[in-house]
């Protein structure tokens, strides 16, 4: 194909909102005029935000697996990757060393066929609300750990001290950047952004400002879904500020990517530096 598959979800990364931004518009036409329904299109939006997200990780995945299928053997995936692909045959009950002698065969076998993966086994079997840890797993899949520590301290943690006019200008900005540097693949980036990690150590502290704004999206969201809060608690100011934070969260993760499974190119000299093989674990 001529357009790789990542480059196709940064293109329609803002036109997915479409819908929202339209629910939005209505809500706000009449705030003053009829609250019941202004309310009742809020509480909505509160749901369709969440559903949203969850919607674009499943396609960022299944996206980046088909880039990686168009453009590589199985010999040339990652380890973590070929892991991940191969637990799809496992039987779950099965014990931690019977699973890694399978899976150690199998990568062999598959290697020898030549086979294309599919996004099957680095999905959820069901369906998941975009939690921290369900998002930070489905990273892990594809070899990339602890997300939201790379996310740390990244131009996308300015969301958090700055206001809705910024977000709006800079989403702009940052799609047609992720546009250009997805538009081949491998993908070609001309700056890193993210901080390497140097501590060894495994152990979780803090929990991240991405990791408590989606705890409380998720919050609101289960307290409107299952009826266990009839208020509407939102104004479109606020709910157009998360809907920008959530936009800036997916062209993040979308950036990650790139830069994994991209190639850092400057104006001298064009060299791979995989992100995840240069984390070392905080």
């Amino acid at each position: 194909m001529s357009q790789n598959y990542l480059n196709l979800l940064v293109n329609e990364i803002e036109s997915r909102w479409d819908e929202i931004t339209i629910l939005l518009k209505a809500a706000e036409e009449h705030k003053n005029t009829n609250v019941t329904l202004h309310d009742a299109i809020c509480r909505s939006v509160t749901v369709l935000m969440v559903a949203n997200l969850e919607g674009f990780y499943k396609d960022l995945i299944k996206n980046i697996i088909d880039d990686l299928n168009d453009n590589y053997n199985f010999n040339d995936l990652s380890e973590p990757i070929q892991r991940q692909y191969c637990s799809n045959f496992l039987d779950s009950q099965s014990s931690d060393k019977t699973k890694n002698t399978l899976t150690k065969t199998l990568i062999e076998e598959f290697k020898i066929l030549d086979s294309n993966i599919n996004s099957k086994p680095f999905l959820y079997a069901k369906n998941n609300n975009p939690k921290p840890q369900v998002i930070e797993s489905l990273f892990e899949n594809l070899g990339i750990n602890i997300v939201f520590k790379v996310l740390k301290a990244s131009r996308y943690e300015l969301v958090f001290s700055e206001g809705n006019s910024y977000l709006e200008d800079k989403i702009s900005e940052y799609v047609q950047e992720l546009q250009g540097y997805s538009s081949k693949f491998p993908y070609q980036y001309t700056r890193k952004y993210f901080n390497i990690l140097t501590n060894t150590s495994r152990q979780r502290k803090e929990r991240t400002l991405w990791e408590e704004f989606l705890d409380q999206l998720n919050k609101r969201r289960h307290e409107v879904a299952h009826g266990n809060d009839s208020r509407n608690i939102d104004s479109v100011e606020n709910l157009t500020f998360q809907k920008n934070k959530i936009i800036f969260l997916q062209l993040a993760l979308i950036h990650i990517i790139i830069e994994e499974f991209g190639t850092y190119t400057t104006i001298y000299r064009l060299r791979s530096i995989p992100l995840v093989n240069m984390l070392v674990l905080n």
